[in-house]
């Protein structure tokens, strides 16, 4: 991409000439992705359409819409249009120019040749349900794009879930898209995925992402995107409390430790009552390996060492960040909110925006959405796994998030 394609762009922008905009920022993407997504000009271009893209969505989607409204008695009667009353309430910041300016809807052709693969964050299929289960069989209905979700081991580090993320590529072993999130095992014989893919990692499953494009260079290039959603890049300082309470505890303990004497600091990742129904594959079970991973200095260190070889591939990434406020974080989580306050007012709880912010050059940030960490990614909760919180409900649009990337991946090209 030469820089006088990226000023023809950024002028077609100003010019709001968007049948040339979207065809030539397709164009760079199939030149060249990894240039086109680093390119300052087309990076700010790829936010600025998935905000418009999702902002269509959620206005055409009846929960979202209502989940926008302002609480009565704030306004007896509320002015706003639906777009700035979704705008306002999804995301965390956003131009008000922006607003103004409605741009047309993702163009998008036949999909279903690319595989979506989803690495899940910590303690996986423990939580009351799977990162987006709701979300995934609308996905797959509309779109006709096969996802599968990794069967990622609940508690071990990075470089150990490569192997689950290798089975999921190679073997098609995961959690289906449907509304139980069946286990698909080897004994059921299911389908590896076939042609290129699209890796989306949640929290965890960010940094489980890019150990596996590390250890697997022949798979990497068959990755045409990454989406980072809520990934914990830089690791977290709530990790680093954890961490240091458990790193000496003989291995044996570990576990019987957490849960008597680290609880308060365990609920702000494990925030229901049934932690300690620990019942699959627990000879794999790594509880300083997931939390060493998860540390600051582990994940700064692992970007040190490798960025030039995920830069070196060549793979766009797309990735989201969260943000929150005390008032809306349930009663366990509001220490580690306000810790995390100290560094970055603008954290979803467990992530700040720096941390949440993956370590490659070819990147576009999609939004910065007002929601915490579980509630990005996570339906609501039965009231009897919520210790009493009543924070844990389902404001957050995630269908209209996940199918606005869909439609955005599809119209830059990466997702056939």
């Amino acid at each position: 991409m030469t820089t006088i394609d990226s000023y023809v762009i950024e002028l077609a922008v100003a010019q709001q000439a968007w049948d040339e905009v979207i065809p030539r920022v397709r164009d760079a993407f199939a030149h060249d992705p990894a240039t086109a997504m680093a390119d300052p000009v087309i990076s700010a271009w790829v936010g600025r359409r998935f905000r418009s893209i999702f902002i269509d969505e959620a206005v055409a989607d009846p929960t979202a819409l209502a989940h926008a409204q302002r609480h009565f008695p704030a306004d007896l009667v509320d002015h706003r249009s639906d777009r700035e009353k979704v705008a306002e309430r999804m995301f965390r910041h956003i131009d008000p120019a922006e607003l103004r300016v409605q741009l047309p809807p993702a163009r998008v052709g036949d999909l279903g040749s690319t595989t979506l693969i989803f690495a899940p964050g910590l303690i996986t299929g423990y939580m009351p349900s799977l990162a987006f289960q709701s979300v995934f069989p609308r996905i797959v209905e509309r779109f006709g794009v096969p996802v599968l979700s990794a069967d990622s081991h609940p508690v071990r580090s990075c470089e150990a879930n490569v192997a689950d993320l290798e089975a999921a590529v190679e073997h098609g072993i995961g959690n289906a898209p449907d509304p139980e999130g069946t286990l698909l095992t080897a004994a059921d014989d299911p389908t590896a995925p076939a042609g290129d893919l699209i890796l989306m990692g949640y929290s965890k499953g960010a940094p489980d992402i890019s150990a596996f494009l590390v250890a697997r260079p022949d798979l990497a290039a068959r990755v045409r995107a990454v989406v980072s959603w809520a990934g914990a890049h830089g690791g977290s300082p709530l990790a680093n409390d954890m961490y240091a309470k458990v790193k000496d505890v003989p291995d044996e303990e570990v576990a019987d430790h957490v849960l008597d004497h680290v609880g308060a600091l365990a609920r702000r990742f494990v925030p229901f009552g049934t932690v300690q129904r620990l019942d699959r594959r627990l000879d794999e079970y790594d509880v300083k390996g997931a939390l060493r991973s998860l540390t600051t200095e582990r994940r700064e260190q692992f970007n040190a060492d490798h960025a030039a070889t995920l830069d070196a591939y060549g793979i766009p990434t797309l990735y989201f960040t969260g943000a929150t406020t005390a008032r809306e974080v349930t009663y366990f989580n509001l220490s580690g909110e306000l810790e995390l306050d100290q560094y970055d007012p603008n954290n979803d709880m467990q992530l700040t925006q720096r941390e949440a912010t993956p370590p490659v050059a070819a990147k576009a940030h999609g939004a910065m959405f007002h929601a915490n960490h579980w509630d990005l990614s996570y339906d609501t909760w039965p009231w009897y796994e919520t210790l009493g919180s009543l924070e844990l409900r389902e404001p957050f649009a995630r269908y209209p998030a996940m199918a606005s990337i869909v439609l955005l991946l599809a119209e830059l090209g990466l997702l056939t």
